[in-house]
C-alpha cells in the first residue's frame, strides 16, 4: 500500500485528537443537514449510506457510528435504531451531546473503549478509515463490536481520485492520511467480513486522466446525448468516484 511519506511518523493520539477537535470546530460545529449547509459531498455520502441502511429492513437495532464528530449524522441514524456515537475529538463530542441529548456519545478510541463484544447490529463510519494509523486494528475492533451477521456501512477516501485532486490540503499537525484503493479495502475487510457491495460515488479530480474525464468540454459533449445523472453514474461505475462505499456483513464462525 502506497503511503504518504509525511505519515511515516505517526502522530500521538493526543495530537490526533487536537487535530480533529480543531477540524470539527472549524468545519462542522455550526452545521447540520437540516440547515442545508453541509458540503455536497458529505450529503451524498450520508444519503447513500442511509439508503443502504434502510434497505436492510425495518428496525436495524443498535447502531454504532464511529467517527461521529458533532453528531450531524447520528441524528438521522436514530430513525433506524438506537444509536451510540464515538469520536476521538472530545470537543466535538461535547457539541454532539448538547445537540442530541437523547443519543449516547462517547469520547475515545474505538479500539480501547469497554463495550461488550457483539453489542451492535450495525456499525457506520464515514471517511474515518484513511485518518487512522492502524487500519487493520480498526477493522478488527469494529468487527468485535458487531454481532455475527451484523452489517458494516463504511465510506473511505479513494486513493486513485484523491491523488488526482489539486484541492487536497497539505497534512496538518496531528493528521493521518492513508487513502485506499478498492482492492486494498477488500483485503482489509476480508478477514472479518463478507463484502456485499463496494462502489465509488462522487466523481471528481482534475489531474492526469481525471482532467480529461471531468473536463467541461468532454462533459458538455456527453450532455448532448446523456443526462447529467447518467454521466455521473457511468463514471462511478468505472471507478472514478472520490468515495468508496462498502456494505459488508460480519462473518459467522462455524
Amino acid at each position: 500500500m502506497a503511503r504518504d511519506p509525511l505519515n511515516d511518523q505517526v502522530p500521538s493520539p493526543p495530537a490526533q485528537a487536537r487535530f480533529w477537535n480543531l477540524w470539527n470546530m472549524t468545519f462542522l460545529a455550526g452545521r447540520s443537514l437540516e440547515q442545508n449547509n453541509l458540503d455536497a459531498e458529505s450529503v451524498r455520502r450520508a444519503d447513500t449510506v442511509l439508503q443502504w441502511l434502510g434497505a436492510l429492513g425495518p428496525g436495524s437495532g443498535r447502531i454504532l457510528e464511529v467517527g461521529c464528530g458533532t453528531g450531524w449524522l447520528a441524528k438521522r441514524l436514530a430513525s433506524y435504531g438506537r444509536v451510540t456515537g464515538i469520536d476521538l475529538a472530545d470537543q466535538a463530542i461535547a457539541v454532539a451531546r448538547e445537540r442530541n441529548p437523547d443519543i449516547e456519545f462517547i469520547a475515545g478510541d474505538v479500539a480501547t473503549i469497554t463495550l461488550p463484544p457483539g453489542e451492535f447490529e450495525v456499525i457506520v463510519s464515514l471517511e474515518t478509515l484513511a485518518c487512522l494509523p492502524n487500519q487493520a486494528d480498526f477493522i478488527a475492533s469494529i468487527a468485535r463490536l458487531l454481532r455475527p451477521g451484523g452489517h458494516l456501512l463504511l465510506t473511505a477516501h479513494h486513493r486513485f481520485v484523491y491523488q488526482r485532486r489539486s484541492d487536497v490540503a497539505p497534512l496538518a499537525p496531528g493528521q493521518v492520511r492513508r487513502w485506499l484503493s478498492r482492492p486494498e479495502l477488500r483485503r482489509l475487510l476480508q478477514p472479518h467480513f463478507h463484502v456485499l457491495r463496494l462502489v465509488t460515488i462522487i466523481p471528481t479530480g482534475d489531474r492526469g486522466l481525471l482532467r480529461l474525464i471531468n473536463s467541461h468540454k468532454v462533459n458538455g459533449l456527453a450532455r448532448l446525448f446523456l443526462s447529467e445523472r447518467t454521466i455521473r453514474r457511468f463514471k462511478e461505475a468505472l471507478g472514478f468516484g472520490t468515495t468508496l462505499v462498502v456494505l459488508a456483513r460480519k462473518r459467522v464462525k462455524c
